[in-house]
């Protein structure tokens, strides 16, 4: 089931145009990367599924609807970029920002602490709700912003350079966050990143942006494939969880089962898929 679907694309400024043409989908289970090179569009591409601006030819659909159309955003949690740091110079403690982010008003007050509680346990920050934003690390900040999203339980989840401007032990907590939440709870997410390397090990689709065009392409075979949660395969010692493309396409009985860690490398140890490239479509 596709829940973004971008139809012969094409939008520009006076200056010219960013995308001519464009088509691509993001279906449900996926964890799609947008890359590409500074200035060709990626943040654009954001607003441009967010109906934040208008294409000049082509449409854009959210889980069947035409974005010119959409009037409740729920279903989407968005997580724009640099928006923790943003969020830091507001004098508000992590539970007021992830409360008052809550859509529906007219849910109880003790519903509305349950889902700060399960958003704040989500994130891994449970201890830090009474912490104003300024006191928080950069990561940090950007998961209180990740939760801000998860309080209203959105199934697409759509992020603008979540990575930028954090350490590289934040970056790996928040990749096994989105990583969760994606195989867990079957939340469809959208990145953009610059940084792919991090990414690869999460992802099953990437749509790099180049040309005023957007191609979906495999991220290289031998990336480590991270499993995250329990899963029972032949050996009953061993329990790890599969990668979205294998969430989406099927596991066989392969190599992985035997890894004592929750690690594997694709290239040599699994083919996890009915083709011939063997862990192609992974990551």
């Amino acid at each position: 089931m596709s829940i973004v679907e971008v139809k012969n694309l094409t939008f520009g400024y006076e200056d010219g145009l960013l995308f001519e043409n464009v088509s691509f989908d993001v279906n449900e289970g996926d964890f799609a990367a947008i890359v590409g090179d500074n200035g060709v569009g990626k943040s654009t591409m954001i607003k441009l599924l967010l109906g934040l601006i208008k294409p000049n030819q082509g449409e854009v659909r959210i889980l069947g609807n035409n974005v010119r159309d959409m009037k409740d955003f729920t279903s989407v949690g968005y997580v724009p970029q640099n928006s923790g740091a943003l969020a830091s110079s507001f004098p508000a403690s992590v539970e007021e920002i992830i409360k008052y982010s809550i859509h529906d008003r007219k849910i109880s007050k003790s519903d509305r602490n349950r889902r700060v509680d399960e958003a704040l346990d989500t994130v891994g920050l449970k201890d830090m709700r009474k912490k104003l934003m300024r006191e928080l690390s950069g990561g940090q900040q950007q998961r209180v912003m990740l939760a801000r999203v998860l309080i209203n339980r959105p199934g697409i989840l759509i992020l603008d350079e979540p990575t930028v401007g954090i350490d590289g032990e934040s970056v790996d907590r928040l990749l096994e966050i989105l990583h969760n939440l994606n195989i867990d709870d079957k939340v469809t997410i959208l990145m953009v990143t610059h940084d792919l390397q991090s990414v690869a090990p999460y992802i099953n689709k990437v749509l790099c942006i180049s040309d005023h065009s957007l191609a979906e392409e495999s991220a290289a075979l031998g990336a480590t494939v991270v499993h995250a949660h329990s899963h029972k395969h032949s050996n009953e010692h061993i329990n790890h969880i599969h990668c979205a493309a294998c969430e989406s396409n099927g596991h066989g009985e392969c190599d992985c089962a035997e890894h004592h860690h929750h690690r594997h490398d694709i290239k040599n140890n699994c083919d996890c898929s009915d083709n011939e490239q063997g862990g192609e479509h992974h990551a």
